[in-house]
């Protein structure tokens, strides 16, 4: 009786220590499978809205629309009643914090699992369609003219912001650094 009571209690320490070393297994796995998360990829899940504070301090409250791993679409609320949602491209450089992001994240690349980067993001916006672009300087409308590797080009319109700044004559053309890019925001036509 003495044996098979040893028996046993060898058995049960030696599962005890192959559970331990599983859940130990498993919490190590789940601890690199976040840290290879970015935050737009927690965006793209989050099926509610997010609120995203830009550097400038003001915010954009939305439903995440599609993402990269540097940027992320919202579909954003207007401010003022029965003005339509506007879709707003927003650089992951531009925002200073994130609330609502879901904790689970969904892979933020594009078909054939290739990255997205916001260079491509920019370059579906080309076009005679108005847009708003928001700059840690002033905001520009415009459209689209030209997209490069690190910049953009708005013609059409004059800053934003009258008087703001020298050459903001109709027709001349604003070059935006991506890094001191805001938003791109859709006008109404």
């Amino acid at each position: 009786m003495r044996w098979d009571e040893l028996f046993a209690d060898l058995s049960g320490r030696a599962a005890q220590a192959e559970r331990e070393d599983l859940e130990a297994e498993v919490a190590d796995r789940a601890l690199r499978d976040a840290a290879e998360v970015g935050w737009t990829q927690r965006v793209l899940a989050t099926r509610g809205e997010v609120a995203l504070q830009l550097l400038d301090g003001g915010w954009l409250v939305g439903r995440c629309l599609d993402a990269g791993d540097d940027w992320v679409l919202l579909r954003a609320a207007t401010p003022g009643a029965g003005a339509p949602p506007r879709q707003v491209l927003v650089p992951a450089a531009a925002v200073a914090l994130a609330r609502g992001v879901e904790r689970f994240s969904l892979p933020t690349a594009g078909a054939g699992g290739r990255p997205r980067p916001l260079l491509l993001a920019v370059r579906a916006l080309l076009g005679p369609e108005p847009v708003l672009v928001r700059t840690r300087a002033q905001d520009v409308r415009g459209c689209i003219a030209r997209v490069g590797r690190d910049h953009l080009d708005v013609s059409g319109g004059p800053p934003a912001a009258a008087g703001a700044s020298p050459g903001g004559a109709r027709g001349a053309v604003t070059t935006v650094p991506f890094g001191a890019l805001l938003s791109v925001e859709e006008l109404p036509g």
